[in-house]
């Protein structure tokens, strides 16, 4: 596993989920980030293998990769480390997209009035008016994932869009920080408890607290190779901990099954 040593006048970056701060670097071409509230740095490892066993293309999510933090002090933390996805562009979040057009997200996830796919749907719709991007399949597919890892963060700063600002285009950035999946939080995931419980506690972002409404906005193909997916766990020479037995868990679930290839789904 990496060490990645932080300069002492490297700047400490505090990034602020729906749990609480994070720190993180970026060093050179890497963000680094660090364990904040149990093994965010394991989930995040194991989300990123996840789609690597997708049918997405390899620059539409970021690859996370385990490394040992060290301090200037002589201090270690675990956590994990990716390349720094975004070169020239800026980047532009989902709710600073609303905000940049005077309005907010709010208005609409917040909304009790609207089901979650209408929700949804105006949600996109002023997207494609901010930005011209038609991304409904992608976001619904993002969701739809997230189900599958219980992504717990995928609150509107967590959904990102690029701006190139030269050749003054928009695209949606790749899958990125999902951290606070699969349990990673020991604070209110408590290690020993039986996961058929812990599960069942976990709350979707960011139209609905239900995974399976969100789940339920995706009509697009298969794209978990499920077979491939549980060979690559299981040939990993890295300790998933708690995360592995959480995802797979989640592949016996048969609400998720239409997300897997035919052929591999009834890998268990």
């Amino acid at each position: 596993m990496e060490t990645i040593h932080i300069p002492i006048d490297a700047e400490r970056i505090i990034s602020t989920s729906s749990k609480g701060d994070q720190s993180k670097w970026r060093i050179g071409n890497k963000w680094v980030k660090q364990n904040a509230r149990g093994y965010e740095g394991q989930a995040e490892v194991l989300a990123s293998l996840v789609l690597e066993c997708s049918s997405l293309d390899h620059s539409k999510y970021v690859v996370y990769q385990p490394c040992i933090i060290q301090l200037s002090d002589g201090e270690q933390f675990d956590g994990c480390c990716s390349l720094d996805f975004r070169g020239t562009k800026q980047e532009v979040t989902l709710e600073r997209l609303f905000e940049a057009n005077f309005s907010s997200t709010d208005t609409i996830t917040s909304n009790k009035t609207l089901s979650t796919i209408e929700k949804f749907e105006q949600l996109m719709k002023q997207v494609e008016q901010y930005t011209g991007l038609v991304v409904n399949q992608q976001i619904a597919q993002l969701f739809a994932f997230d189900a599958l890892i219980l992504n717990e963060d995928r609150h509107t700063n967590n959904i990102l869009f690029l701006y190139d600002p030269k050749e003054k285009t928009w695209e949606l950035a790749p899958i990125f920080d999902n951290g606070l999946s699969l349990l990673s939080d020991e604070k209110d995931y408590a290690p020993g408890k039986p996961l058929t419980i812990l599960k069942r506690r976990v709350k979707a972002k960011p139209l609905n607290s239900s995974f399976t409404k969100q789940l339920s906005l995706y009509e697009g193909p298969a794209f978990i190779d499920k077979e491939k997916l549980v060979t690559a766990i299981e040939q990993s020479q890295y300790d998933f901990g708690r995360a592995k037995d959480v995802l797979l868990s989640q592949l016996r679930d048969p609400a998720l099954k239409h997300l897997f290839i035919e052929g591999s789904e009834s890998i268990d």
